[in-house]
């Protein structure tokens, strides 16, 4: 065998340290096609619809250009996606098209503006674009029915009205006009009866007061059949010509199970006397503070039963909730107490479980829904927010623990179903408080060092050595808690990784602002509720109403609360956000829409760690605590 000549010796240690890791490639991008942008619009994935149509957009002429950007904008507001709506909408130029363009942008401004607080300013721009000529009856009718979420944002319920009753114009076909009718009717069973009294006797239009005079008549002969009747016989003499739906009277007569109109009795099922019980009294105190906090004499009487330790219980205590009277359920709290009631319980009235479960709960009522904080929809959002940020390819850091499994699993299969790339995986020993290999593995470091060690072999003596991390990563996704976050984000630094971009979820937040400890998280971004992130305007203004001797504020525990405070204030908006494509609640722990399982999906804000303290991400937004906190104001007084 020749003797390794060491003129060669560098050429070998650079070849080397440089490794033979074979580069991984991103998979191909589909192709570009409109049926896979309206597939999955329909299916109900805004942001796989809206990148679609971006792609689309940059390949298509004009006018076909702005139609796609236009749809990409909708997709991203539909996600609940607003700092990517307003980023795209002031790019789109439609000045040289005919005025549909114009219109259309106007109206996805408007509701921009209304996500963002901007009612006013909103219902300028819907202004603007009913002025416009020529328009469709379908832009005609988008443009009533956001000018009556404006409406209703502003407190003005019968202004809502008015412009359901001015779209019916427009809109065709026996259903979508009973469908019109019942979102209207929505409103005026939802307001209180001294409220509807002092409108009818104001009201001029003969179909408003027509509308109005209904709905004081149901209020006033509920329960006595006989009377409601004839009432409602009177009715139909008075206003022969009014377009009141025959469906309307059918529900007025025969009703059934459902999420509008008013609620009277309301029964929450907790665990108080389990394990759980620190978890369901932090829920409870946040439910019952915002009935506190809501002064009017008629709200929903609220009854509370203690479901204990036994889920195999929960379904006879569920039963027994409904033939006590209850018209809407809240809870169980917990996954098998939630499970237990979709195995076995007979769904007989609207039911809100505290959890989300395995069952899609869509099979078993269309009046069943899940809430709840699942911390595998936060890794998914991380993978959406790293996306929108332009991220492709990622690796991963997580504990070696069923948690961390879930964890990593969900935001893998998310990531991936985006386009992202998953170049590394890595778990991690909890037990454990120095994590250098597993981190060394994951930057490909460990086999720097031993192709160190193999050069070192062949050359016979040291060498000068500075490892250095792969450079194929655009961020790191670190599943964990501030506990082990403080010891894995230092490391992350130490090993050549500071510039890159780490990820997490509000795990890695305790809530309790501790800077000198949460420094060393400082860099990571990572999502969490309104109620844990903003510190003033109307959030601190609502936590000194409702909070002010609460024990467990500023902890883990005060995200339970926000779930307690979001169960009660929602309720009265389930109806809208069931049937509204693209719906949400403002709420303190996020703005929440429903999917089509009946699973009230979370859109949280964004931090970033700066000297120990969050940051919001997205300044533009830093007010939009103060307009979530709004809703409730208004959900208190329409729920009355």
């Amino acid at each position: 065998m020749k003797p390794i000549r060491w003129l060669a010796i560098p050429i070998i240690c650079t070849a080397l340290l440089a490794g033979c890791e074979t580069a991984r490639v991103a998979p191909a991008a589909a192709p570009v096609s409109v049926d896979l942008a309206e597939k999955a619009e329909r299916s109900g994935d805004f942001l796989i619809a809206a990148r679609e149509y971006t792609r689309l957009a940059e390949i298509a002429l004009p006018a076909q250009q702005q139609d796609f950007q236009l749809r990409a904008v909708d997709n991203f507001l539909k996600a609940g996606q607003l700092r990517e709506a307003r980023g795209q909408i002031d790019l789109i130029n439609v000045a040289a098209l005919d005025s549909s363009f114009t219109a259309r942008k106007r109206i996805l401004q408007a509701r921009i503006d209304l996500t963002e607080g901007g009612f006013e300013k909103g219902i300028r721009q819907l202004d603007e674009a009913g002025r416009l000529r020529n328009l469709s009856p379908a832009l005609l009718s988008e443009i009533n029915s956001v000018r009556a979420q404006a409406e209703l944002a502003l407190d003005n319920p019968v202004g809502a009205v008015r412009n359901l009753i001015g779209r019916e114009q427009y809109i065709a076909g026996r259903e979508a006009v009973a469908e019109n009718q019942k979102q209207l009717w929505k409103i005026l069973v939802s307001m209180p009866r001294e409220r509807l009294k002092t409108e009818f006797n104001i009201a001029r239009d003969p179909v408003l007061s027509g509308w109005i005079e209904l709905a004081l008549i149901t209020a006033e002969n509920a329960g006595q059949t006989l009377s409601l009747q004839a009432a409602l016989d009177q009715w139909k003499i008075a206003h022969p010509t009014h377009p009141a739906n025959e469906t309307i009277f059918g529900t007025l007569m025969s009703p059934t199970p459902g999420i509008s109109g008013r609620i009277e009795r309301i029964a929450l099922l907790l665990p108080l006397s389990s394990g759980y019980s620190t978890a369901a009294q932090a829920v409870r105190d946040g439910f019952m503070a915002m009935d506190a906090a809501n002064t009017n004499p008629d709200k929903p009487k609220i009854r509370i039963y203690d479901t204990g330790p036994d889920p195999a219980k929960i379904p006879d205590i569920y039963a027994q909730a409904i033939d006590e009277g209850a018209q809407f359920v809240v809870g169980p709290l917990g996954r098998e107490a939630a499970e237990a009631i979709l195995k076995q319980a007979s769904i007989k009235v609207p039911t809100l479980m505290l959890n989300h479960t395995d069952i899609d709960p869509g099979t078993a009522s269309k009046y069943l829904f899940e809430f709840g904080l699942p911390p595998e929809q936060e890794a998914q959002q991380v993978a959406e927010r790293a996306y929108l940020d332009g991220r492709r390819q990622a690796a991963v850091l997580y504990p070696k623990t069923p948690w961390g499994e879930r964890m990593m699993t969900a935001w893998a299969n998310h990531w991936q179903r985006l386009g992202g790339t998953v170049v590394a995986s890595q778990s991690y020993n909890e037990l454990d408080v120095d994590y250098s290999d597993p981190i060394k593995h994951l930057l490909n470091i460990i086999q720097s060092e031993a192709r160190k060690g193999l050069i070192e072999k062949i050359a016979g003596q040291k060498l000068q050595f500075d490892s250095r991390a792969r450079q194929d990563i655009d961020y790191i996704f670190i599943a964990t808690d501030a506990k082990h976050g403080r010891l894995i984000k230092p490391q992350l630094n130490f090993y050549h990784a500071a510039r890159v971009p780490v990820y997490s979820t509000s795990h890695i937040f305790t809530g309790a602002g501790d800077a000198v400890q949460d420094v060393d998280l400082d860099g990571i971004v990572f999502g969490d509720m309104p109620w844990m992130l903003v510190g003033d305007g109307r959030i601190q203004e609502l936590r000194q109403k409702v909070q002010q001797n609460w024990p467990f504020v500023h902890s883990d525990l005060d995200r339970l609360y926000a779930l307690g405070m979001d169960s009660y204030a929602i309720l009265p908006h389930l109806g809208r956000i069931n049937t509204e494509p693209g719906a949400r609640f403002s709420g303190v722990t996020s703005g929440l829409s429903l999917d089509r399982s009946g699973r009230l999906q979370r859109q949280l804000l964004w931090a970033r760690f700066n000297r120990g303290v969050p940051k919001l991400v997205d300044t533009f937004l830093k007010y939009k605590g103060q307009f979530e906190i709004q809703s409730y104001d208004k959900t208190n007084e329409q729920s009355k």
